[in-house]
């Protein structure tokens, strides 16, 4: 149940909401008090918070797994690259928990079981597995913070400059974190969350806060150490600042700007995307972003090998990347998720949600050249290890120091979008094909596909419906010829009991080295309208020194199309070679004749010509894109990932 005392510097009264709390910070004259029995003992004056823009105060409240919560103390932590805040939280149950909120980051932690042996703090780095609890983490952030500042009640005692080594821990479901300040380390499991997800009340009113501390809310006024210019600085978590007008580099801490990185010649660039440039973007919703950072980072050492990123802030405290690479656009956000690996070899692949990225390309990443605000304290000549995972349109990539291993998700943006979003006239068109640019063949292939195999089966129905059975003979004759002697044939009358698509004339003379000429007519006795053709046979053969040899056939063929039903006459004149021996007979035969085969292999083969054309363009951008990677196609076998 809560505990009242008294605050022995000013007489305030200090309340303590859980009775396991063993600090608490007097809110009326920043004494920090730690709980002795039912007294409480001053440690001395606490520093003053520093401003930030998060949206919990002490009182604040809200629900995480289902159970109630209120905001009993903070702690304000700062580390290499910036600073985080450490709510603590008193469940309705009566447990303790802490609510860590770092650049937009979110995630609750209850305490834990610390695991029997535990790698020293010093032999730790990202990447490395810890168990606790039978389960399995990686780390991703070792960090040596330093506590800056605290308000409302804590669970331990601390103060203003207690150095807290601190490793985070992630899997694909769960949130860890120890605290080596203490032997042995305390553990802390729970997830990592949106606090969307938190029913949040009772939280701080900025406007309010806007028109009594203006500083903290809005743009801090200060000027560059080295010329002078006036810099206006959009959030509190800003921790470094590239004049825009000199170039000099420095560290934002407060109000104050110390030079890291004094100005160079040619250190100061001009961004294709001025900074200042405000815009929508859909996949950010529908407030405004500011373009308030510029940086340039090029593939280890090659110096033409460069990429362009945008830091992008809401006014609120959250932050977005647009990266161009080849005047190509991502739009890219750091993710509290851990991805989950599905495949190892020198292809990794991960999962994030529903969507599977496959390995790309891995390199090293060095800061080139940096203009405007920065979150944290960049350098240039900074250096990372960088790999990134693709699913096209999105892209997964791990950024990787000394000390801290994060990820981020992004997706391609279209160059249409951006102009249109910050009101761009003229932006250079992209070159080449972007690691997750979207196949713009790809959505075509699988429509076609199904269309071509849908004409495909009716083509080759309505084969089989003319090609009903074998042919039918409708007239059938023989005639004697004699060498060098022209001989002729009329037939009796025949009758075509039906309309005829194709009708098949077929001419046999059994030549031997020598020739026959034959000329057919076939004449429709009623409208005296005929159908001519005329055959040459020949067949020859040999032997020579290559060994025997033949050509030409003793068979012709010979087609009449779309033949109507009614009476009929044939007439045939056949010329035979003078050198032909003897008498020869010719035979002939008419008979029905079904579509050929070729006219299905034709239509298959012009019906194939878009997709397949399709298919190709397809095939050839993926293997554009691939070549750009670790993992260029060698053939068009492989697979579109």
């Amino acid at each position: 149940m809560p505990i009242t005392a008294t605050c022995p510097s000013c007489g305030a009264p200090v309340r303590f909401q859980s009775a396991a709390s063993e600090l608490a910070v007097c809110g009326y004259c920043r004494s920090t008090l730690a709980r002795d029995g039912d007294t409480l003992k001053n440690l001395g004056r606490m520093a003053e918070l520093l401003p930030d823009q998060s949206p919990l105060q002490i009182g604040s409240q809200g629900r995480w797994r289902g159970v109630g919560f209120a905001v009993v103390g903070r702690l304000q932590l700062r580390y290499e690259a910036g600073f985080w805040n450490e709510w603590h939280i008193l469940l309705d149950d009566g447990r303790s928990a802490w609510l860590s909120e770092a650049s937009g980051q979110w995630t609750a932690t209850l305490p834990a079981a610390t695991p029997a042996e535990l790698p020293s703090f010093e032999s730790l780095a990202p990447g490395q597995r810890i168990t606790i609890g039978q389960r399995s983490f990686e780390v991703t952030d070792k960090q040596e913070a330093v506590c800056l500042s605290g308000e409302g009640e804590l669970p331990f005692v601390v103060g203003a400059g207690y150095i807290a080594p601190v490793v985070d821990l992630r899997n694909e479901r769960l949130f860890a974190s120890l605290d080596y300040s203490d032997t042995p380390p305390r553990a802390y499991v729970g997830e990592a969350l949106d606090p969307a997800t938190l029913s949040l009340s009772n939280l701080r009113d900025r406007a309010r806060e806007a028109l009594v501390a203006a500083p903290a809310t809005k743009a801090q006024q200060l000027a560059c150490p080295a010329c002078g210019s006036p810099w206006s600085l959009h959030d509190t978590q800003i921790l470094a600042m590239a004049c825009p007008a000199c170039g000099t580099l420095a560290d934002i801490d407060g109000a104050v700007a110390r030079v890291r990185d004094a100005a160079r010649r040619g250190s100061v660039i001009q961004p294709p995307i001025p900074l200042g440039s405000r815009g929508k973007l859909a996949a950010l919703g529908d407030k405004s972003w500011d373009i308030i950072g510029f940086m340039r980072r090029a593939v280890g050492d090659s110096p033409g090998d460069t990429w362009d990123e945008y830091l992008l802030n809401d006014g609120e405290g959250n932050f977005a990347w647009l990266v161009s690479e080849r005047d190509h656009w991502n739009l890219v956000r750091q993710e509290n998720r851990q991805p989950v690996q599905v495949s190892a070899g020198d292809r990794p692949a991960y999962t994030l949600g529903s969507d599977r990225y496959t390995h790309f390309a891995s390199y090293e990443a060095k800061v080139v050249a940096v203009l405007g605000e920065f979150t944290w304290k960049v350098r240039v000549d900074e250096r990372c290890d960088c790999v990134d995972f693709i699913a096209p349109p999105r892209i997964l990539s791990s950024e990787t120091t000394r000390s801290e291993r994060t990820w981020s998700a992004g997706q391609y943006l279209p160059h249409a979008e951006l102009k249109a979003a910050f009101g761009i006239k003229q932006l250079r068109e992209p070159r080449g094909v972007n690691a997750c640019q979207p196949n713009p063949h790809s959505a075509r292939r699988l429509p076609l596909t199904l269309a071509l195999v849908v004409f495909a089966v009716l083509a080759l129905v309505l084969h089989g419906y003319f090609d009903r059975g074998p042919a039918q003979p409708l007239f059938n004759t023989h005639m004697d010829l004699t060498a060098g002697q022209e001989s002729v044939l009329t037939s009796e009358p025949f009758t075509l009991a039906s309309d005829q698509k194709r009708i098949e004339l077929e001419n046999v003379v059994p030549v031997s080295n020598s020739w026959a000429d034959t000329d057919v007519e076939l004449v429709n006795a009623q409208t005296g309208e005929s159908y001519a053709a005329s055959n040459e046979i020949g067949y020859y053969f040999g032997t020579d020194s290559d060994g025997s040899w033949s050509e030409g056939s003793q068979s012709a063929k010979a087609t009449f199309l779309d033949v109507p039903a009614g009476q009929y006459l044939l007439t045939v004149r056949s010329e035979l070679a003078p050198e032909a021996q003897g008498l020869m007979t010719q035979k002939i035969a008419l008979r029905t004749a079904p579509p050929p085969f070729s006219n299905l292999v034709i239509c298959l083969i012009v019906l194939a010509i878009y997709p397949v054309w399709i298919w190709l363009r397809a095939n050839s951008f993926e293997t554009a894109r691939w070549a750009e990677s670790d993992h260029p196609r060698t053939s068009s076998s492989e697979d579109d990932d």
